[in-house]
């Protein structure tokens, strides 16, 4: 496993997903070279749904971590654990969205008040009202 980054993401595109997760730091790596590859190859035909595998991978990291207390100092992971849940998030709208296709019908639009009510059944006999 491999940690690599140029610090230009204009160059290689697994620095350009590096950045954008913030995982730049080579004292604390969050993801390898072959995950993110991993997941620009199953993803990379679109570019939302990478984002958000990428930050959801991150996000599942992060849930990991704990929070932890020594005296006055505390570490709490959960608001970059939000961060990232939230990033994620952004991205499935924006597939969900784009998935959106408002096809118009070959047919003419012919809706009547009430051509959903179920009628009664089995319909009254000739001179008797319908009781139950």
């Amino acid at each position: 496993m491999s940690w690599t980054y140029t610090g230009n993401p204009a160059v290689r595109i697994l620095d350009r997903y590096r950045f954008l997760v913030g995982d730049t730091d080579e004292r604390a790596p969050i993801m390898q070279d072959e995950e993110i590859q991993f997941l620009i190859e199953q993803y990379g035909h679109n570019e939302n749904l990478l984002r958000f595998h990428l930050f959801k991978q991150v996000a599942t990291i992060f849930a990991r971590d704990i929070k932890r207390r020594l005296g006055p100092q505390s570490e709490d992971p959960t608001e970059r654990l939000k961060y990232f849940n939230q990033q994620a998030d952004a991205y499935a709208a924006l597939i969900q969205a784009a998935g959106i296709s408002m096809a118009e019908p070959a047919y003419p639009r012919i809706f009547r008040k009430g051509m959903h009510s179920n009628p009664i059944w089995p319909p009254p006999r000739r001179g008797y009202d319908y009781v139950q």
